[in-house]
């Protein structure tokens, strides 16, 4: 979802007017300023700029493009669904525009992929699946036309890039359906047009630059502390971008550095120049919780529901402020809390399904193993640790407790960079499972294959990757699998 802007050079003008003869879009300074406002998610001021420049030129595609930018970000950030048929009919109307554009150019190529692509996500979002893959799919064959018409145009390297990383690493279970529709990526050619995209001066180069970042730490976590300082760069260069600090806070907390995400988070540009974005607070609320300090939990959460008007995430934060509450010994607010899961929101992303079916499975909650889940969610790997070995195990312990216990611990030795006793509860973690359809036991496989990875032992990496893959029936198996498939594809 997040789109950092570059830092645009004035010579890009004049390269992009010789593209082609009888091209008349170009990126402008005032487009260039408008496209830095709306990426910092300032959208006022970017809307009163590209309006101008719209009513100077409206024939100018980079134009159309940034525009569109202004209600895709708004429509992602906010979720709002009292908006979502106002601004996805803006966005095809814009798409409507670029398509009978007489002129044809790499910028007007690239900008009706680009909006087809907005409108791919908006559409998904719209919980409208059928419209959002066709999208995605003239999109993507409008990327590779483009590849073939402007080989040397670096915008399209950037996204083609990524949608070849993507559809490259779907599981063979779908892979079929992704050949009869014409769509074949890779992950190695994706990840080459992405570092072209960096490695050269163009309007979208830090752009590319994030999303190669962010796709090279998922294939492959030896880059978590490199991915890391990247970001620190971004937001240090430009504190005053929102969605920067987005991007910041979302790798941090997903390399279980809680620590430092709380200080994007505290340290975020603020205004009423900016795009309100609730989800902020859901994420920090996170991070408070992993923490221990459920009182700020419980006030980031209320702040969310407060903001946010779209249905995804409401069954999560209202799971999050039962474990805060619960934790936090107020257990009669834990237990509304625990009531609402099920009255609001939807099903749709992993954050809700999983609440819902905690709820619905009526799963006991171990204090001692959600403590230790929350703790090593945060990276606080010690505190986890101590509080995980007072849990003793026994022939009456429960499967699905047992294979958490060794799963847990192998994931806290992991964070402590004790391999051999993560090797060594992973391992456990398989056999305690057996055939059982437990997600611990694929996901501890495809931990092995990381483990393995950084050794450079590719061979066993492999082997513990297709184990991972080969596990049926586990209420996460999109989610491995498509991690086990990226990093099987990085070694092939």
């Amino acid at each position: 979802m997040a789109k950092p802007h570059p830092f645009f050079l004035l010579w890009c003008l004049a390269f992009f007017i010789g593209i082609s003869a009888n091209a008349s879009s170009t990126f402008t300074s005032g487009i260039s300023r408008s496209y830095a406002e709306t990426i910092k998610l300032r959208l006022g001021n970017g809307r009163n700029l590209i309006r101008a420049e719209l009513q100077r030129d409206p024939q100018n595609a980079v134009a159309l493009l940034v525009a569109n930018y202004q209600d895709f970000l708004t429509l992602c950030v906010q979720q709002n669904p009292k908006q979502f048929e106002q601004l996805v009919k803006a966005q095809e109307n814009r798409l409507d525009r670029l398509t009978s554009l007489k002129e044809r150019s790499a910028w007007v190529d690239y900008s009706i992929a680009e909006v087809r692509t907005h409108l791919a996500v908006s559409k998904l979002l719209l919980g409208n699946r059928l419209a959002s893959a066709w999208e995605f799919r003239q999109a993507y064959l409008q990327y590779e036309a483009n590849a073939r018409r402007y080989p040397s145009f670096l915008p399209n390297k950037k996204t083609l890039g990524a949608m070849q990383v993507l559809i490259g690493s779907v599981p063979d279970t779908y892979r079929w359906f992704l050949n009869i529709i014409g769509m074949r990526g890779s992950v190695p050619a994706g990840m080459a047009n992405l570092k072209a995209a960096t490695s050269n001066s163009n309007p979208f180069q830090q752009e590319a630059q994030v999303m190669y970042v962010l796709l090279q730490q998922l294939l492959d976590q030896q880059h978590d502390l490199d991915a890391q300082q990247q970001v620190n760069k971004l937001v240090q260069e430009s504190p005053d971008n929102l969605l920067y600090t987005f991007v910041a806070m979302y790798l941090h907390k997903k390399t279980k550095v809680s620590e430092q995400a709380l200080q994007f988070y505290l340290k975020r540009p603020t205004g009423a120049q900016y795009l309100a974005f609730p989800y902020l607070h859901h994420m920090a609320a996170d991070l408070y919780l992993y923490r221990g300090d459920y009182s700020r939990s419980i006030q980031e959460n209320k702040l969310f529901l407060e903001t946010h008007k779209g249905e995804h995430y409401l069954k999560a934060a209202h799971y999050k402020l039962y474990l805060a509450n619960w934790f936090g010994n107020n257990k009669q607010q834990a237990s509304w809390h625990y009531r609402e899961i099920n009255r609001v929101g939807s099903k749709v992303v992993e954050e809700d399904i999983y609440a819902a079916r905690f709820v619905e499975q009526q799963t006991p909650l171990n204090n001692h193993l959600m403590l230790a889940r929350l703790r090593s969610d945060g990276g606080y790997y010690k505190e986890a640790l101590a509080g995980l070995n007072k849990m003793r195990i026994t022939e009456n312990t429960p499967l699905p407790e047992k294979a958490e216990y060794y799963y847990r611990k192998a994931r806290i030795y992991h964070g402590l960079h004790q391999v051999a006793e993560a090797k060594q509860h992973y391992e456990y973690t398989i056999r305690v499972c057996g055939s059982s359809d437990l997600y611990f036991a694929p996901n501890a496989a495809l931990q092995l294959g990381y483990l393995y990875q950084e050794e450079k032992n590719f061979t066993k990496a492999k082997v513990w990757y297709r184990k991972a893959l080969n596990y049926k029936g586990h209420e996460y198996k999109n989610s491995i699998d498509h991690k086990a498939k990226l990093a099987l594809s990085s070694l092939e």
